[in-house]
C-alpha cells in the first residue's frame, strides 16, 4: 500500500458511468408532452478511476472490493417526460388544454424505473479526506443540443445519516442556443411538485443548477491534474462509504421538452475528480 504522504498529493478523477441511449419514436404524436415507446440501446456502464495517488475508489457494489474501476449493469429504462422537484416524486403528464398547456398530472409511481436511467455506484476515500466535484474533461451527454437543453441530471449522495440532494441542468455541456422551445406550462421556468384531487399542478421554481459552478479546475501548472472547484458536491471522510444513486432523466416541464426531442440520441458519462481536503475541529461534511 503507498505511503499516506503519497496520498497526501492526490488529484484525480474518474469515469463513472457510460451509457449510450437510442430513443425511437411512435407514430401520431402532436403535442410536447408525448408518449412514446422507447428503445434503449444500452452499453453496460463502466468506471474507471485514473491519474496521480489514488485514494478515490469506486465500486458497483458496497460490499465488493473498491477499485480503480467498476463494472455497473447495464440500464434498462428509456426517458419519457417526466418532472420533478426533489428526486423523491416525479409526475407525468395525463392531459393538455387547446393552448397546448398540461393541466392534468399523475404520480409517475413505477414509471419512474422505466422513463428515466436510474442507477447507484459508491465511492471510497482511503486514509485522506477529499472534496468531490465534477471532471468536465471526460464528461459526456452525447452532442444533441435539444438533448442537452430538456434532460436533467439528479444525484442523491448519502454518508450515514447524512443525504445531499442536486439536480443539474446540462447546458453547460453543449451548445443548446438553437434548440427549439414550446410553452407548456402556465408558468415560466417551473416544476411540479405537487397535484390536488383533480390532478391540477402545484409548480415550484425550477431547482435544476449550473454544473459549471460544480467543475474541477486545472491545478497551477498541473492541466493535467484538477484542483478544488468554486462548489464540491460532497466531501468524503478518510476510510467513508458515500452512496451515489443518479437518474437522467427528461423534465416535462421545461420548454425544451418538446416533440423534437423524440428519436434522438444521447449518452451518459459522469467523471469526477477528488481533490484533498483539510477537515478542521469541529467540521465533519
Amino acid at each position: 500500500m503507498k505511503s499516506k504522504t503519497a496520498k497526501k498529493a492526490f488529484t484525480i478523477w474518474f469515469t463513472a458511468a457510460w451509457l449510450l441511449l437510442l430513443l425511437t419514436v411512435a407514430g401520431g404524436v402532436t403535442y410536447a408532452w408525448f408518449n412514446f415507446q422507447p428503445y434503449t440501446n444500452v452499453e453496460p456502464m463502466s468506471s474507471v478511476v485514473s491519474g496521480g495517488e489514488v485514494a478515490l475508489l469506486i465500486a458497483a457494489d458496497p460490499a465488493a472490493e473498491f477499485g480503480m474501476e467498476c463494472r455497473l449493469p447495464a440500464a434498462s429504462g428509456g426517458l419519457n417526460p417526466l418532472s420533478t422537484a426533489d428526486l423523491e416524486t416525479f409526475y407525468a403528464a395525463v392531459s393538455q388544454n387547446r393552448q397546448g398547456i398540461t393541466n392534468v398530472y399523475k404520480n409517475a409511481g413505477d414509471q419512474v424505473e422505466t422513463d428515466t436511467i436510474h442507477g447507484v455506484f459508491y465511492l471510497k476515500s482511503l486514509d485522506d479526506n477529499c472534496d468531490v466535484y465534477f471532471y468536465q474533461p471526460n464528461m459526456s451527454f452525447g452532442d444533441d443540443m435539444q438533448m442537452l437543453a430538456a434532460m436533467r441530471l439528479g444525484l442523491r449522495l448519502t454518508k450515514g445519516e447524512q443525504v445531499q440532494t442536486w439536480i443539474f441542468d446540462l447546458n453547460t455541456m453543449g451548445n443548446t442556443a438553437g434548440a427549439a422551445t414550446q410553452r407548456t406550462t402556465t408558468q415560466e421556468n417551473v416544476v411540479v411538485a405537487g397535484t390536488d384531487g383533480a390532478g391540477s399542478p402545484a409548480y415550484e421554481g425550477d431547482p435544476a443548477l449550473s454544473m459549471a459552478d460544480f467543475f474541477a479546475v486545472p491545478a497551477a501548472g498541473r492541466r493535467d491534474r484538477p484542483a478544488a472547484g468554486r462548489r464540491a458536491l460532497c466531501r468524503i471522510n478518510a476510510d467513508e462509504v458515500v452512496t451515489v444513486e443518479y437518474w437522467l432523466y427528461l423534465e416535462g416541464c421545461d420548454d425544451n421538452c418538446i416533440n423534437t426531442v423524440q428519436g434522438r440520441e444521447a449518452g451518459l458519462q459522469l467523471s469526477f475528480a477528488g481533490v484533498e481536503a483539510h477537515i478542521t475541529d469541529g467540521e465533519n461534511e
